[in-house]
């Protein structure tokens, strides 16, 4: 398979490029459970300082099925209206590596008691790169060895949510930048996007009994790109015992069904899981995907 691979770099680097000239980014089953992962302004949004940890593999037993590993640390400053961000992502799909490392500020405006408005702008860079080599590396064509150096690139994104008791609605501007990730130049140039790569989204936590054990947390996500042709939807239901436990069922138009589970222990650590089945119409069986996120709590609820 990587044998294949490299022949197809090398006969048809120009195409290779173009494809490569817009990231697709990964997506996340389990938005509830850190939401700063789709939404820059839901940075901090658990009021607390928070390292979280995130692992997903998809197509599991197929040869370079693609693998997402990441970090992240949120921390709600003195200030209060103030939130900062990191966040350090590596998705390896087959021979390429994609790695983003972005820095986060966000701001609240408070409403009232149970309104505000929150925004969060996300920049930093990108670094692309192709796990070969040094003998599959030699090779003169000039073509060939500007797509495969590490080319940096800048990467950002804004976003602007309210939220009101348990209801959350967010926009997210998903690229900022217009970059060339395989320029032949160390560092791409860029310029500011036409701002059609979007991400809405809505959901509503209400309780289910009066002593507010179980709550009910259903959302709704849609993506919208540029060309149209990467546009999906979304659905999804959690079911909480408190803050102790949770349960649902996700469903994404491309991707299919997932199922998740999580708990919190000992107040400090949480965990979240995730199982994906195998998409309805899918040529191959047996390609699931598993997505497992960790959330350590840094310092108490402000």
């Amino acid at each position: 398979m990587k044998k294949i691979l490299i022949a197809i770099i090398f006969m048809f680097p120009g195409m290779l490029t173009a494809a490569w000239g817009q990231i697709v980014k990964p997506t996340y089953r389990q938005s509830f459970f850190n939401p700063y992962l789709y939404n820059p302004a839901l940075v901090g949004i658990r009021g607390e300082a928070e390292l979280n940890l995130i692992y997903k593999k998809q197509a599991v037993g197929f040869d370079g099925a693609p693998v997402t590993t990441g970090v992240n640390l949120q921390f709600p400053t003195s200030e209060n209206r103030v939130v900062l961000g990191f966040s350090a992502i590596v998705d390896k799909q087959s021979l390429m590596r994609n790695t983003s490392i972005l820095g986060t500020f966000g701001y609240i405006v408070p409403i009232d008691k149970k309104q505000s408005l929150r925004f969060g702008l996300s920049a930093g860079i990108g670094i692309n790169s192709f796990d070969l080599t040094a003998e599959e590396l030699n090779t003169n064509d000039p073509a060939f060895l500007a797509v495969a150096n590490n080319n940096r690139y800048m990467d950002g994104s804004f976003g602007v949510a309210y939220t009101s008791s348990g209801l959350k609605l967010g926009l997210v501007l998903t690229e900022l930048f217009n970059t060339n990730p395989f320029e032949a130049e160390t560092f791409s140039k860029f310029h500011i996007t036409n701002l059609k790569n979007r991400l809405y989204s809505v959901s509503y936590r209400f309780n289910l009994d009066r002593f507010e054990n179980f709550a009910l947390e259903p959302y709704f996500m849609f993506r919208e790109s540029a060309d149209g042709l990467q546009n999906s939807w979304e659905a999804a239901s959690v079911l909480h015992y408190k803050t102790l436990l949770w349960t649902g069922a996700s469903y994404h138009e491309t991707r299919g069904i997932g199922l998740f589970f999580g708990m919190e222990v000992l107040e400090k650590l949480r965990f979240s899981y995730n199982y994906e089945f195998p998409p309805i119409k899918a040529q191959l069986g047996g390609l699931s995907s598993h997505e497992l996120q960790m959330s350590l709590r840094l310092s108490k609820k402000k």
